[in-house]
């Protein structure tokens, strides 16, 4: 049997344990911290008690229910509700639901209601706020509550939205021109609008000359072709190459911004890209080894045919054969055709950034010059030089000092930093080959 009183009271010592009923307190206030156990008296009954998540048990000897909550170190806050049932003879099952409390921010003020649960709409009935279908309340009504919760009320306004000669009756939030069209997906036409600007309260009865805008989100996917890094490999002939690790093609899925107004694209800006599959570089190994390295020498042959070996005079330097063991891997020349060794080469992906009174990875200050890698790639502080194949872009020559995002998920090689965010986007994405010099 469960029965539910709406005011609060405690049972008259004459009332009987069956006759628990459901109650609110209204004005008891606290929580013990510790909580008797209590085994069941031989004469009395058992309570079981259900506090959320916590269970008690105790001889419920009293008529009482304050006492029998006592027993289990329990107290009733403001709000809170009881449900009693009697499930056999000696049994007594009590739930406790907690309040929680729910603020109401509305017409400049704070209202605050109890609530054990229910809806949005619930908290305001109780709350004694009053709203109509024009007004905006967030969360929206039908929400459910499930704990201590702000809820907004912004009473709505009526206007008229001019568009293209058509006018339009509308309600809005109170507040600012400019935060009562974005509800409605406008803004301000440039013109029309005499004496009225986005910082300009919303009044009854205005007309705003609008134009409607809509935002939207596009995706776009992007093959990544690998860097081709080249090594400098000893074993092999001069000019020989040989693959040491062949290269894969990532995927990356690129995010855009656009702005429409009155149906036609007026913006786009990339938003972020989003590495799908990482390329994998390929590694090129390019022979360094010289002729001379492959042909015995003197002393060798002299080994070899102990028989025929000349112990004459020691032939003159116009008479030996001199084989250069250089190649022309590791030598280029910059833009200004000054030459520079590299210990290796890698082909690849670039792109661009600027930050205003930023500090690298490296404490230093970006400058023209500055570069992001990836240091398990490129480690910090390694001298590049950074510029396309054919020549027809030169970064110059640069230090690697700070972190690139993208370099780090391998969409990129290097980020190079520039002075401006209008070189960046001039600048986009390029393939250049980046020298690490010795």
């Amino acid at each position: 049997m469960i029965t539910s009183y709406k005011k609060a009271r405690h049972a008259a010592p004459s009332d009987k344990m069956s006759s628990l009923k459901k109650f609110t307190a209204v004005a008891v206030i606290g929580l013990a911290a510790t909580v008797s156990v209590m085994s069941a008296a031989s004469d009395g009954k058992t309570a079981y008690i259900s506090d959320g998540e916590q269970k008690y048990t105790v001889a419920a000897d009293s008529t009482d229910l304050g006492e029998v909550l006592s027993e289990a170190g329990l107290t009733l806050n403001k709000g809170d509700e009881t449900v009693v049932t009697e499930s056999s003879g000696d049994c007594i099952n009590i739930e406790i639901k907690r309040a929680f409390p729910v603020k109401v921010t509305v017409d400049g003020g704070v209202k605050e209601a109890d609530m054990i649960g229910g809806t949005v709409a619930d908290a305001l009935e109780k709350a004694g706020v009053d709203v109509s279908p024009n007004d905006f309340v967030t969360p929206a009504p039908d929400t459910e509550l499930t704990g201590a919760s702000d809820i907004s009320v912004v009473r709505g306004v009526k206007v008229y939205l001019e568009k293209a000669g058509s006018s339009k009756m509308v309600y809005v939030p109170e507040g600012t021109v400019k935060e009562a069209l974005k509800y409605k997906g406008c803004e301000l036409c440039t013109e029309g609008n005499k004496g009225i600007t986005d910082s300009t309260p919303v009044k009854s009865g205005m007309t705003l000359c609008v134009d409607e805008v809509l935002y939207r989100t596009t995706f776009k996917t992007e093959k990544v072709e690998p860097a081709v890094i080249e090594e400098a490999c000893s074993t092999l002939p001069a000019g020989e190459k040989e693959i040491k690790q062949e290269g894969k093609q990532g995927k990356v899925e690129m995010s855009y911004k656009e702005k429409y107004v009155n149906g036609e694209l007026v913006e786009k800006k990339e938003d972020k890209t989003t590495v799908v599959t990482k390329p994998v570089s390929k590694i090129v190994l390019v022979g360094t080894k010289s002729a001379a390295a492959d042909a015995p020498s003197e002393e060798e042959e002299q080994e070899k045919n102990p028989v025929f070996a000349d112990f004459s005079e020691t032939p003159s330097k116009e008479t030996k054969k001199v084989v250069s063991s250089d190649s022309d891997f590791g030598k280029a020349a910059d833009e200004g055709g000054e030459s520079f060794s590299y210990s290796t080469l890698i082909s690849g992906v670039c792109t661009a950034y600027n930050e205003v009174n930023g500090i690298t990875a490296t404490g230093t200050p970006p400058k023209v010059g500055t570069v992001a890698v990836n240091p398990a790639v490129i480690p910090y502080g390694t001298r590049l030089y950074i510029c396309s194949a054919d020549g027809s872009y030169v970064y110059g020559y640069a230090v690697a000092e700070d972190t690139g995002d993208a370099c780090m998920a391998g969409d990129i090689v290097v980020d190079l930093y520039m002075n401006s965010e209008t070189e960046c986007d001039s600048f986009g994405r390029q393939e250049l080959n980046i020298y690490v010099l010795d």
